[in-house]
């Protein structure tokens, strides 16, 4: 039932798996062509611009997992934070808004819990506050030297050794490409704490299910108004 509702919710968990996902792929080598082999050898860079790809990816995750409650309260509890939603709320039939008001009580608890995790401030701060997330990168390069970064302190792309006649490879440009252990939020593994999120959020999708079923059975269910 309602799944004209929960449509939009089901493209926002999409989206925040489409964004990891993105992430992890903005940090594979470059493919292993034979043109990309030239390339490498003639000294060319060859795919050293993740960073670009991968914050903006990690951006767009954090927004669309954060925005997942918030649809949810809207479609099927009670938002009135904006006078368009106060005024359609206002017109619903009475039976209607006591299940609305029922659905947020039950909610409640489970919404606030998803909106106090780490990962939710950090979307506030990049949003709201800094413009980026609290994002750290830390990697030792192939000759030991040690990079930290962020998401406006870019690492350098490559790097090379001292000049050494007897060992001509270290005079050779390497890229340097981090692996996700290297990605660091609040002093905690990057990709432990967005694989966490995206699944806290599925977990709130699958309690919202139940207690808009518990609560509404085949009560209709009115969409929210698309013109604030």
């Amino acid at each position: 039932m309602h799944q004209h509702l929960w449509s939009g919710v089901d493209l926002k968990i999409d989206h925040a798996r489409y964004q990891f996902e993105r992430m992890g792929k903005a940090l594979e080598p470059p493919a292993h062509t034979a043109m990309n082999v030239v390339l490498e050898i003639s000294g060319a860079m060859v795919g050293g611009m993740w960073h670009r790809a991968f914050y903006a990816s990690l951006d767009a995750f954090l927004s669309a997992s954060r925005s997942i409650p918030e649809i949810g309260q809207c479609c099927f509890g009670v938002d009135t934070g904006h006078p368009t939603m106060r005024d359609w709320f206002k017109n619903l039939d009475s039976g209607e808004q006591e299940r609305r008001l029922k659905c947020k009580e039950r909610f409640k608890p489970h919404y606030d819990a998803f909106r106090g995790l780490p990962l939710g401030t950090a979307r506030h701060i990049s949003e709201h506050r800094q413009g980026f997330a609290p994002v750290t990168l830390t990697i030792t390069g192939r000759f030991g030297l040690t990079y930290v970064g962020d998401p406006i302190t870019h690492i350098p792309m490559s790097e090379a050794g001292a000049a050494d006649s007897q060992h001509p490879w270290m005079n050779k440009s390497l890229a340097i490409r981090p692996k996700w252990t290297e990605f660091t939020i609040d002093g905690k593994p990057l990709f432990e704490a967005c694989d966490a999120y995206v699944t806290a959020a599925q977990a709130l999708i699958n309690e919202g299910r139940t207690i808009v079923q518990a609560v509404n059975g085949n009560g209709p269910l009115s969409a929210p108004p698309n013109n604030l």
